[in-house]
């Protein structure tokens, strides 16, 4: 008879062994051969399936109908602005003849949309207003200065309908909308170099263009702006800043990028 004493094979012990033997005879099954059943790969959870989104074409339609959402954009943004009551006369006039600018715009694109065959889009861009409009202005509470930020959030949108324009003329298939998107394009241009005159009147061409260092952001962490940021149009992200600071010292920060996939305006879309 052996020495070696039987172990001791309690209720305990049985269970967490036997679940251990069918987990493992659970992988055995399922990598043997012969097994029927669905390919479907598995899921966790009961949530429901990701929507799926109507097929789309991205054609000159779908272009122009986002630039005319962003003009609708631009009109939210200055009547937020505007109805904060911070601005001074000069600067209230200056947002009304902007805003008549942006509904000029808004009436020329969309003849431009009936043209190719596409319906208006009369309304803001829903991507951008929830993305970054919204976000942009509930962060205005509590500002340490609201008419430095609503001066930074204008000129940052009319720094990107004019970057929005620019990227359309090298999207837009037919050539001859080209020239019509790169004249409002300018226009709104026109508007951000304005309204950097007003945020930062002593830096109105970036040093750079003279040969001098580069400067990002001013001693309080906003991004400097120029009446004259480059040579040629900029593409890049706009980087806006806007609040006061919260417990960690930050302030609210957002990067504008021209239209992608995700704010488009397809023609399955509507106000």
């Amino acid at each position: 008879m052996s020495d070696i004493p039987n172990p001791s094979l309690d209720r305990r012990s049985l269970l967490r062994n036997g679940g251990i033997m069918l987990s493992f005879g659970a992988i055995v099954a399922a990598c043997g051969t012969g097994r029927s059943g669905s390919d479907d790969p598995g899921r966790l959870g009961v949530a429901a399936p990701a929507p799926t989104l109507p097929e789309a074409e991205l054609d000159d339609g779908v272009l122009l109908r986002t630039a005319q959402s962003l003009e609708y954009t631009a009109i939210a943004v200055y009547e937020a602005a505007a109805s904060l009551d911070v601005l001074n006369d000069t600067e209230t006039a200056l947002v009304e003849r902007f805003i008549a600018d942006h509904e000029r715009h808004a009436a020329a694109i969309g003849a431009l949309i009936t043209q190719v065959g596409a319906d208006e889009f009369t309304c803001a861009n829903p991507f951008l207003m929830d993305r970054a409009v919204e976000p942009t202005l509930a962060a205005l509470e509590g500002s340490d200065d609201l008419h430095r930020d609503v001066l930074n959030i204008a000129y940052a949108f009319e720094s990107l309908a004019g970057a929005s324009y620019q990227a359309l003329v090298g999207v837009l298939s037919d050539k001859a909308l080209r020239s019509d998107a790169i004249r409002i394009g300018g226009e709104e241009n026109r508007h951000a170099a304005m309204l950097a005159t007003l945020v930062s009147p002593d830096t109105l061409i970036n040093p750079v263009l003279l040969g001098e260092n580069a400067v990002d952001t001013d001693d309080e962490g906003f991004p400097t702006v120029y009446a004259i940021p480059a040579t040629y149009g900029q593409l890049t992200g706009i980087n806006l800043v806007v609040g006061a600071r919260n417990n960690e010292g930050a302030r609210f920060a957002t990067q504008l990028q021209t239209p992608a996939a995700n704010s488009f305006v397809y023609d399955y879309e509507s106000c």
